[in-house]
């Protein structure tokens, strides 16, 4: 697919959805996420970002190299006189270097599915039917982008079943082998949501299991399980804490769906905690820390991460963001490997809340890592002997970024 594909696309779909969108008279939603910008290191050349080997995410103000983005059309095709709808939902994303003035992209489909809402009476009375390809109810931590807890791609499911003290969903979702017609695996994802436990808290329960649907003469996979409690509380200084205990294993032992290359002993124990607040004054922000205890093929290894985002607001459009953060891996039988991560960002914003997009940015950002982190860095990253920074266990990148949601 090339750069006419993406002209094209969003009138395909656009066509395709009016259709049905003029069967029911109801309009076409659109709506997206988009990043881009450029920057130069220290020590020339494009900007670098730091990433930590071992380490599931990165801190992302003023580290993000590429451009990416997210366009979303949707609408409903029909509405009961019982009230029942469906929806169409679709989203194709793209992500590309920042070179020129053109690129080549291969768009990835996403999300292609159909909702139904309020499909029945009583405890299905606001219960949803889907099938398709979806994200589904993913958990992430938006400094670091890293989603924690997410079961997502081609699948079906039930959700928002009322049973009085929680809602129920059940999902079941696909994985298969590009490569391997005869590998696939399913993921059976049950969740309790909405259990109140004190004011303005409520706790999510997981259970997902990995069943093997391998044919004939594949090569094995594993199945697994993962188990999440997660607890949300809201109503704190203007945001909220999320905190989610997991545990994995076998071909779930990451951060959910199926993972057909891991082995049946392979297993994770995993702590996420993010806070965001938004006081009232010219204050806001969010912090994360992450723990996790992995064994992958036998070999264990630790990953603890801990940082911040705090963002001073001068007046409703301008702000300033500085972001802080840590990441330590402790390989089995390895030397630790560290990065510190360091950006301050004057940001022209659409508001004064932390969530406030489009946004645009200049940054600057600072980066320390010891030698270990160095050795096992892939070639030519920014970490890496081999990279820009060549044998310095510190550089620093600045630039521009805009980033916005709709």
């Amino acid at each position: 697919m090339n750069k006419h594909f993406l002209k094209t696309l969003p009138a395909a779909v656009a066509l395709a959805l009016s259709a049905s969108a003029a069967q029911a008279a109801l309009p076409i939603d659109f709506g997206g996420y988009i990043r881009s910008g450029f920057g130069t290191s220290s020590e020339g050349g494009k900007e670098a970002c730091f990433g930590l080997a071992g380490a599931s995410s990165k801190y992302r103000l003023g580290n993000e190299c590429e451009t990416y983005g997210e366009l979303k059309f949707g609408g409903e095709a029909f509405k009961a006189a019982n009230g029942t709808t469906f929806r169409i939902n679709t989203l194709v994303a793209f992500s590309v270097n920042q070179n020129q003035d053109w690129e080549q992209s291969d768009p990835s489909w996403r999300e292609m599915n159909v909702v139904a809402d309020k499909i029945g009476t009583g405890a299905f009375a606001e219960a949803r039917a889907w099938v398709g390809k979806r994200y589904y109810d993913r958990q992430d931590v938006h400094i670091t982008d890293y989603y924690f807890w997410n079961n997502s791609g081609p699948g079906a499911g039930l959700e928002n079943i009322d049973l009085g003290a929680a809602k129920l969903a059940y999902a079941i979702v696909r994985t298969a082998d590009d490569g391997d017609s005869k590998r696939m695996g399913l993921s059976h994802d049950l969740r309790f949501s909405g259990i109140k436990v004190n004011p303005d808290g409520e706790l999510t329960l997981g259970l997902q299991f990995n069943q093997k649907r391998n044919a004939q003469g594949a090569a094995p996979i594993a199945s697994g399980h993962l188990l999440t409690v997660m607890h949300t509380q809201g109503n704190l200084l203007g945001g909220f804490n999320k905190v989610a205990l997991q545990y994995g294993k076998g071909s779930a032992a990451n951060t959910g769906g199926f993972s057909l290359g891991a082995g049946k002993d392979d297993k994770v124990v995993r702590l996420t905690e993010q806070i965001m607040i938004q006081p009232k004054g010219a204050w806001s922000g969010m912090g994360t820390f992450v723990y996790e205890d992995k064994e992958t093929a036998g070999v264990s290894s630790k990953w603890t991460s801990i940082g911040a985002r705090p963002v001073y607001h001068f007046t409703d459009n301008y702000s300033l963001a500085v972001e802080l953060g840590h990441d330590i891996v402790k390989p089995e039988g390895g030397e630790s490997r560290n990065l510190t991560k360091l950006t301050f960002a004057p940001q022209l914003s659409a508001g004064n809340s932390f969530w406030s997009r489009p946004v645009l940015r200049a940054f600057y950002t600072y980066a320390k890592w010891n030698k270990a982190a160095q050795s096992a860095a892939a070639a030519e990253s920014a970490l890496s002997s081999t990279g820009v920074f060549g044998g310095k266990t510190n550089g620093s990148s600045m630039g521009f970024q805009v980033e916005s949601w709709w």
